[in-house]
């Protein structure tokens, strides 16, 4: 009986794991020239303070390819996402999205014109982009967020 439930466990952390890996790892990522990103905020500044709400975002400016940004939102109370806000259209250090005012999870290049959803893993969702947004790790340590490479 033990065996059985240990295995049964076993296999379920694997499988969770796996998903956390590749929930929204891009196979595109080198769309985007790699840029090292080591990033650490306090969500209790004033300048980021909207992400102390589920269903937020803000852009950390000078940071990711070319300093154009990142994008970060936040989707549940534990979970962040961290987007380089370069477009995967035309990945210059002038072309970045930035937040879709006409949707809370969105992002929007204002020279193509294309729009990325912030919660399906910053996949384009019209306009020219195919690609998705590059990604970036995050880490969660109430009131501290980490973003890396």
């Amino acid at each position: 009986m033990f065996c059985k439930s240990f295995s049964k466990l076993l296999i379920f952390c694997i499988l969770a794991t796996a998903a956390l890996y590749v929930s929204c790892s891009n196979p595109n990522d080198d769309v985007v020239p790699w840029t090292e990103v080591r990033v650490r905020i306090n969500t209790l500044d004033a300048k980021y303070i909207d992400l102390q709400n589920i269903n937020s975002r803000v852009v950390i400016k000078n940071q990711g390819y070319g300093g154009n940004g990142i994008i970060v939102y936040r989707s549940s109370e534990a979970i962040f996402n961290a987007f380089d806000c370069t477009c995967t259209y035309e990945q210059s250090d002038t072309c970045a999205v930035i937040p879709d005012e006409g949707n809370i999870a969105g992002a929007v290049c204002p020279v193509c014109g294309s729009k990325f959803e912030l919660v399906n893993c910053g996949m384009p969702t019209s306009g020219k982009a195919k690609h998705s947004l590059k990604s970036y790790r995050v880490s969660y340590n109430e009131p501290i967020l980490r973003i890396f490479n």
